[in-house]
Formats: C-alpha cells, sequence, structure tokens
C-alpha cells in the first residue's frame, strides 16, 4: 500500500474527522444518561459525518490509498481512561478502560468505532482487527500501542462498501496458534452478498491472507423479505478441535433460509480446516452473535439476535449428534418490527412463542427487550459461568453493558443472571485460557476494557 502524506489532504477532510471524533464522545456520555432525544440527534449527527468521511475514503481507495494511514500511519493508539475499577457488584473483577481516535469506521450507526480481537502468543499479545480490515498487535502489558500489521484484504476484497459501510465489514477474528482467522461478508456477485473466511499464517510484518472458506450460495438483495446484511451476517468462528472450527451464519432477513437444510445460511457450520467441508451442525437461526464451544462437556453456547425482543441464549449438547432446530422465523419470543407484512411473509415466518409446541429447540434464555446480544464468553473452567456482551441504546432494558448468566451442573439451565452496566455497546470479547483476563472491544466511545479476576 502506498504512503500518504498528510500535506495532500484538504483542511476540510480533517475538519470533517475532528467533528466525528467529538460527535461520538457526546453520544457516548449522553448514552449514559438514556435521554433518547440528545442520542437521536446526536446519532444523526454522527452518520452525517460518517457519511462524509465514507466520500474521501472513497476518494483514497481509487487511489489504492486509505484513509486509516493518514490518522496514524504504522500505530492505533490507546490512551487510558481508568485502571482498576470495581467491576460493578462483582468485587472479584476490576476493569481498565483505554480510548483510541485512531479507528474510524463502525458496525452501528451508534459507535464511533468497531473492531475484533483475539489473544496470541500464549496470551501475552492480543491481535485487533478494525471493521473494514485494518489490523495490529500489542503486548498485554503495554496496550497503549498497537503497531499496525500489513496485509493482503485489499487485494482478496474489491468490494469498496466493505471499506465505508456498516452493513458489511469484518465479523470476527480467530486467533489458532499461529494462524490468524478472519471472517467478514463479501459480494460474491452483483448485489448477492456471502460470508467468507480468509486465512494467514501470523507474520507481523505482514499477513498474506488466502480464502479458507465462503458460503457457496449468496443472498440476492432482491427477496421477497427484504435485505438487511448488519442484522444478518453471524460470522463468529471458535475452534472446535485439531480439524475443525465453527462458524454462525445469519439470514441477512431473507428468513426462509433459517429453515432451507440446503442452505448454509441462519445456521451454526462446521468446517473442516483440511477438507474445507462444511457440515450443518444447527439451524433455525437469526443472527448467531456470540458463540462458545466446551470442549470439556461437549456443548455449543450461542447467543443471537431475536427482531423485536426475543435475543437468544441457546444450548447445543453433544451438538454432532443431530442437527438441532431452533426454530427461526418459525418460533421466536420477539415480534416483526413492522405490522403490515404480507399474508405470504407471515405464513413463512409466523413467530410462534413456544418453540417445543413446534418441534424446536427452546433457548436456555430469552430476553424480551432485547439487549443487543452480542459475544458469549467463559469465566471458570467448568464451563459454567458466563459473560454475555449487550449492545443497544437504553440502560432502562439492561444494554450497554454486560450479562453474567450462571448454567447448572448438568449445563441444561441458567439458575443466576446479573447485570453490569458499562454505558458502552460491548462489540467483542476475548478470554484467556486460565479464565482470568478478558479484553472487549466497547464500541460507544472506541475503546479497549480488559477486565481482569482479582
Amino acid at each position: 500500500m502506498k504512503k500518504i502524506s498528510i500535506i495532500g489532504l484538504p483542511i476540510i477532510l480533517i475538519i470533517i474527522l475532528i467533528i466525528t471524533l467529538i460527535t461520538g464522545h457526546k453520544i457516548n456520555k449522553q448514552n449514559s444518561a438514556s435521554k433518547k432525544k440528545e442520542i437521536f440527534n446526536l446519532t444523526q449527527q454522527l452518520q452525517s459525518k460518517n457519511n462524509q468521511i465514507s466520500i474521501v475514503q472513497k476518494y483514497f481507495l481509487q487511489r489504492n490509498e486509505n484513509i486509516n494511514d493518514v490518522i496514524s500511519p504504522n500505530n492505533i493508539n490507546f490512551s487510558e481512561i481508568f485502571k482498576d475499577k470495581n467491576l460493578g457488584d462483582f468485587n472479584n473483577y476490576s476493569i481498565s478502560k483505554y480510548k483510541t481516535n485512531d479507528v474510524l469506521f463502525n458496525a452501528n450507526i451508534k459507535a464511533v468505532a468497531s473492531a475484533y480481537l483475539d489473544f496470541y502468543n500464549n496470551d501475552n499479545e492480543i491481535i485487533l482487527v478494525t471493521y473494514d480490515g485494518i489490523l495490529a498487535i500489542s503486548k498485554l502489558s503495554n496496550i497503549n500501542k498497537f503497531k499496525k500489521i500489513r496485509s493482503n484484504i485489499t487485494s482478496l476484497v474489491k468490494f469498496e462498501d466493505f471499506y465505508i459501510s456498516d452493513q458489511y465489514g469484518v465479523k470476527d477474528i480467530l486467533i489458532d496458534n499461529d494462524l490468524i482467522y478472519v471472517s467478514l461478508i463479501t459480494e460474491k456477485e452483483q448485489n448477492c452478498f456471502n460470508l467468507k473466511i480468509i486465512k494467514s499464517k501470523i507474520n507481523k510484518e505482514f499477513l498474506d491472507f488466502e480464502i479458507f472458506y465462503e458460503t457457496p450460495q449468496c443472498v440476492n438483495k432482491k427477496n421477497e423479505h427484504g435485505f438487511l446484511a448488519h442484522q444478518g451476517g453471524g460470522g463468529r468462528m471458535v475452534k472446535k478441535d485439531d480439524n475443525s472450527i465453527l462458524l454462525t451464519t445469519g439470514e441477512f432477513r431473507n428468513r426462509p433460509l433459517a429453515q432451507d437444510i440446503n442452505s448454509e445460511f441462519g445456521k451454526i457450520l462446521n468446517i473442516d480446516t483440511i477438507s474445507k467441508e462444511a457440515k450443518i451442525i444447527s439451524m433455525g437461526h437469526r443472527n448467531p452473535q456470540g458463540l462458545y464451544y466446551s470442549k470439556k462437556h461437549d456443548f455449543i453456547i450461542s447467543t443471537e439476535h431475536g427482531p423485536k425482543g426475543g435475543d437468544e441464549i441457546n444450548l447445543n449438547i453433544n451438538p454432532v449428534k443431530q442437527t438441532k432446530n431452533f426454530g427461526w422465523p418459525i418460533s421466536s419470543y420477539g415480534e416483526h418490527y413492522y405490522k403490515n407484512y404480507s399474508k405470504e411473509i407471515l405464513e413463512q415466518a409466523p413467530l410462534n412463542n413456544s418453540h417445543k409446541d413446534y418441534g424446536f429447540t427452546e433457548p436456555v434464555k430469552y430476553f424480551v427487550p432485547s439487549i443487543g446480544i452480542s459475544e458469549i464468553v467463559p469465566l471458570d473452567k467448568n464451563d459454567t459461568e458466563f459473560f454475555v456482551g449487550a449492545m443497544g441504546s437504553e440502560i432502562v432494558e439492561k444494554d450497554l453493558g454486560l450479562h453474567y448468566i450462571l448454567l447448572d451442573a448438568s449445563k441444561k439451565k441458567v439458575v443466576d443472571h446479573k447485570y453490569v452496566l458499562l454505558n458502552e455497546r460491548v462489540r467483542d470479547m476475548a478470554v484467556s485460557k486460565d479464565r482470568k483476563t478478558i479484553i472487549l472491544f466497547l464500541e460507544t466511545s472506541g475503546s479497549l476494557a480488559i477486565i481482569k479476576k482479582n
């Protein structure tokens, strides 16, 4: 990638960036107070500034350059906001927070910046990838400065909106020893989109990605249910064993795909890392945004967005024995956003409350109203305690923070549930192997948080 001189950047573009960062700070303050009108107004302002930055990014992309390299050519810098505060009522956990102004693009109009992260090098380092595909690495002991890692992503992903729109972009990152996997939404054919996983051997100077896997089909923007990549991408990945990884897929709002056994959308897939063949582990998913596999107890716990209400936590015990069906869009504890759907669409997506009555697996827990559910990570080595991320924008609905859940000994039901307010949308989380350190990306302000078990 070409090196860019800031001298050639018009002054007005710099002003746009500064205004955007200030606006994002204001949004975070208003979220803390949960003031709907102010949040709405500031969100509209942020969206306007993001649109302006997108225009600037298009200008650079046409010249095989990137606006991110103008903001900070070599690093993503974080400044300390606070250190080692108690995590709400969890006195055995402390939290530290660090903010950056060097990540420009976001996965939601209520966010300033979005990124995904994972541990590397025996949990001594963190690798981060922004929503628009910028990668960086830092030692856990010094996370104020992430060194950017150059890559060939721009040569693999030619779809321009990937780099400028909150509808597409990176969906997750997975580190497996010296390999890095990145999932993303791409345009397979004109106006037809799918999920893709790219893979590279880790090199701190340059990541030479190749396509590891992609869904063979794509979802066309033109279908009777509509199209919304932002609400249906899925893309979460976890390692299942030495020869396979799990991948979640959404249905891009083409709801019937989730019940189509011949489609890979609205599913959790088991992908063989050698043959690259995928097997459907479970179906009937809307948009799974959290994923964890317990090798010790052989179960998958996943989270997924409901429609208007009905976010779910789902358990799949002994997942390879049979393909489980979690019901979407036949069953859901949420409801449609709009009431004027055609009779045909409502027949295909009736959203019956009960799952069991229609032959589906009930969620182990659901949330009405929705919490904007995101990633899930284990807290203990017995895989009974978990933190679940919440995005959204309403504190009264227990968004903007973490939910603690405790499973019973049989791993079949939730027996305890608590909420920790962070005043931030929790976009991603990763946990160390010893379960003593959790890293989070908080997208309301574009911050990184470190939670440590005391």
